[in-house]
């Protein structure tokens, strides 16, 4: 999959190195949103996580939504419960993704974090 992702030019940060390391990744992505038309897909957990763990998004997404100065638009998604991680197994059932309302660029970052956690997991809830 992460071979997909450099073939269609995805920013990816490298988790194994320091913060001042990848420093240049704020960079990439404010290059890349104005350049392109694109949208900017970030998954805020930095991973996939168990179906029913709730753990605090990581604070990047607020650096990211605080320096982009764009509409953030959640999305919430149950595949965690038909593709758990660390599983190599599928189970059968339906797949929801919901775009949620979009939260406007202004909001202090803590607040902006709260929000879309708060955002994506009632959401999460609501699709179980």
């Amino acid at each position: 999959f992460g071979w997909c992702l450099k073939k269609i030019g995805a920013i990816y940060i490298v988790r194994e190195t320091a913060t001042k390391e990848n420093l240049s990744f704020f960079d990439n992505i404010l290059d890349k949103t104005s350049k392109s038309k694109r949208p900017l897909l970030i998954f805020p957990q930095g991973t996939r996580v168990p179906y029913k763990d709730r753990p605090p998004f990581k604070k990047g997404v607020g650096r990211i939504y605080d320096a982009i100065k764009l509409p953030c638009i959640p999305v919430a998604l149950n595949s965690g419960k038909v593709w758990p991680k660390n599983s190599f197994n599928k189970y059968p059932g339906k797949i929801v993704i919901s775009f949620l309302d979009p939260i406007e660029p202004g909001i202090q970052k803590e607040d902006f974090l709260q929000k879309l956690q708060k955002n994506i997991y009632e959401e999460i809830d609501l699709i179980d």
